[in-house]
């Protein structure tokens, strides 16, 4: 299983590096290390979010993710990634006790000093900033520090995205200041209710932190159209933080059709098409762009080989395929 996850791991690595142009971590060093550790990214890109996450920190994660994708077929791959589920209200209240189970499997991760990965705000959106988070990364925290000898951290990260639904674009990944649980416990012993409010507001506060647009405010459109354009992919996250956006001119992107990627990978791109047009959360589109592409670009590019190695040769058959490739990721250039 440890096998699995570590190859998986370094192929992932090198799929997002592919997907994306750029991606850019800031703070690696904030990562504790030796210690139990919870970790809180934002959540605007679907299963993007924690394969991302999941690549670029440097201890192996177990990941909470909504009850509703584990599917009887799709089961043993999930536990192989290291990957539990949590239920929701939505889930049906009968289902919230089977919380329970999950949280005392996290309290045995935590008392190895493992790393469990959580998203704080309960669900996924597209918006720039944090939205409001709920109690359950609080709760959990709070209640496995009781019975934790070593300090737990709270680890906060912001996905930062540059484009949410092409491939080819950049995310600056930050990672926050640790928070030590230990602090919180207090309070939380005084005034339960008080305290589980005081650890979600600090857990909202370091996110926040990681992020270059935290709030909504009245120029937030404006914000995020000048701020997340490709003329300022090289800056730091401090320097987009810093950037006033009546400094910067508004970009018109070009808009690309990858006529050149789709006439020489027709049937990897129908596959992609067809299941987009198929669901209405875009939040999806890219996971679903990297996802599919995974399987079905690899999968076009040895049946083609292979029709062609029998047909006109070895020859030909390698460089109709490398060309193929090349095509795609040259239209993706902008």
């Amino acid at each position: 299983m440890k096998a699995f996850y570590t190859s998986f791991k370094v192929f992932i690595k090198v799929m997002l590096r592919l997907y994306f142009r750029r991606i850019r971590i800031e703070g690696i060093e904030n990562v504790p290390k030796g210690v139990p550790l919870l970790i809180t990214p934002n959540h605007q890109n679907a299963l993007i979010d924690p394969l991302i996450v999941g690549a670029f920190i440097p201890t192996p994660i177990h990941f909470l993710t909504r009850s509703d994708v584990f599917k009887w077929w799709i089961n043993p791959v999930m536990k192989w990634m290291n990957m539990m589920p949590i239920y929701r209200i939505r889930d049906g209240y009968s289902k919230l006790a089977l919380n329970d189970e999950v949280f005392a499997a996290c309290k045995e991760i935590f008392r190895k000093n493992g790393s469990v990965l959580m998203f704080a705000e309960g669900n996924h959106g597209r918006e720039y900033f944090l939205r409001p988070l709920t109690k359950g990364a609080a709760r959990l925290a709070l209640q496995c520090q009781t019975e934790l000898e070593n300090d737990l951290m709270i680890l906060p990260v912001g996905l930062n995205y540059f484009e949410h639904r092409n491939p080819q674009s950049t995310v600056l990944v930050r990672f926050g200041m640790p928070i030590r649980v230990r602090d919180y416990l207090k309070n939380h012993d005084e005034d339960r209710a008080k305290g589980l409010i005081g650890m979600r507001d600090a857990i909202s506060d370091g996110m926040k932190a990681t992020l270059v647009i935290p709030e909504q405010t009245e120029d937030y459109e404006l914000r995020k159209r000048m701020i997340f354009q490709e003329q300022n992919e090289h800056l730091s996250f401090s320097q987009l933080k810093e950037l006033i956006p009546s400094q910067s001119q508004d970009e018109v992107r070009k808009k690309s059709h990858h006529r050149i990627a789709k006439m020489l990978n027709p049937i990897p791109f129908l596959i992609i098409h067809h299941f987009i047009m198929n669901t209405e959360d875009v939040v999806f589109h890219s996971t679903l762009k990297f996802g599919i592409g995974l399987f079905a670009f690899p999968l076009w590019w040895i049946m083609v080989f292979l029709l062609l190695w029998f047909a006109v040769g070895i020859n030909i058959a390698a460089l109709a395929v490398i060309v193929m490739i090349l095509g795609l990721f040259y239209s993706y250039q902008r």
